[in-house]
């Protein structure tokens, strides 16, 4: 009985040693013996062969994307202010109403130097997409008495009616702050 059990143990070992022999061997003959077998050793040669293809095939290059169209580049608004050396400028907003096709401009000014009175939004003029001239002369514009240092808010409309459906930017607004002219380009109108 245990000559029978040593023997059924042999025979077990045996029959793995070939595929652990084969692992190692460099011998053709015993590794085609192994893989005809259909040993686990064909299936880590197949994985083998697979993650090998995968690794050396290069990544396919993506398909050329159609052109599109040229696109003007948007342009940023900007504002000029040659008395910058004593007069900050900002555009607070710039509000249009649908309705009423009127637009409002807020601002906000601050001067740096003496206490002084003066004008804000005379002699202004403002161009649409259309080509048609918003203007209004000196009388229409405010008067405010500005401390050193102290920003002085302001809104004002824009003279007569700017069509909403054609008019998403004003090409130009130009008015004066005192004797200094403010000029705005490409000013982008909020429209509600």
């Amino acid at each position: 009985m245990k000559r029978l059990a040593y023997i059924l143990i042999t025979a077990l070992l045996l029959a793995a040693l070939p595929e652990v022999v084969s692992a190692q061997s460099n011998d053709p003959f015993e590794q085609q013996v192994t893989q005809s077998k259909g040993g686990k050793n064909e299936k880590r040669n197949k994985n083998r062969k697979k993650v090998a293809t995968e690794e050396v095939t290069p990544a396919p290059t993506p398909a050329p994307q159609p052109q599109q169209e040229d696109k003007k580049p948007v342009s940023e608004m900007t504002i000029s202010n040659p008395c910058s050396d004593w007069l900050d400028f900002e555009l607070v907003s710039i509000i249009g109403s649908r309705g009423d096709q009127t637009v409002k401009l807020t601002v906000k000014i601050t001067q740096h130097s003496t206490n002084m009175r003066m004008s804000v939004g005379g002699d202004l003029m403002a161009y649409d997409c259309d080509g048609k001239e918003h203007s209004r002369g000196w009388a229409k514009g405010g008067t405010f008495d500005f401390f050193t240092d102290i920003p002085v808010s302001t809104s004002f409309d824009i003279p007569d009616k700017i069509n909403p459906n054609t008019t998403q930017v004003l090409p130009v607004i130009s008015f004066k702050v005192g004797d200094c002219r403010i000029e705005m380009r490409k000013v982008p109108i909020d429209w509600r």
